[in-house]
């Protein structure tokens, strides 16, 4: 017999995660829709200037905590709730440049 499911923590990051794809949403949507912000972003990858990527992103009003890498071919993006909220999700996606 199985024990008895608690939906607390599952429902908790269910709602949470709707926070980090609405971020992730506006990454996706800044990138796509301006060609300048794009442009510089892929200049400041492919010169390996790790926290410039960072702060350009977060300039879009991020409100979640991103990590970023990147090689020749894609920047890989995982957003987690913010430092002191609980850590019960994250989100990565990959972004192709090549």
């Amino acid at each position: 017999m199985y024990p008895n499911v608690d939906i607390t923590q599952f429902t908790q990051s269910a709602k949470a995660i709707q926070k980090l794809f609405k971020d992730a949403t506006a990454i996706s949507s800044k990138i796509a829709n301006d060609p300048v912000f794009a442009k510089q972003l892929m200049e400041k990858a492919q010169q390996s200037k790790q926290e410039e990527v960072q702060k350009q992103l977060q300039s879009i009003g991020i409100g979640s905590e991103i990590n970023i890498s990147f090689n020749p071919n894609t920047i890989h993006i995982t957003l987690s709730p913010k430092k002191g909220e609980s850590p019960c999700c994250q989100l990565t996606f990959l972004l192709y440049w090549r």
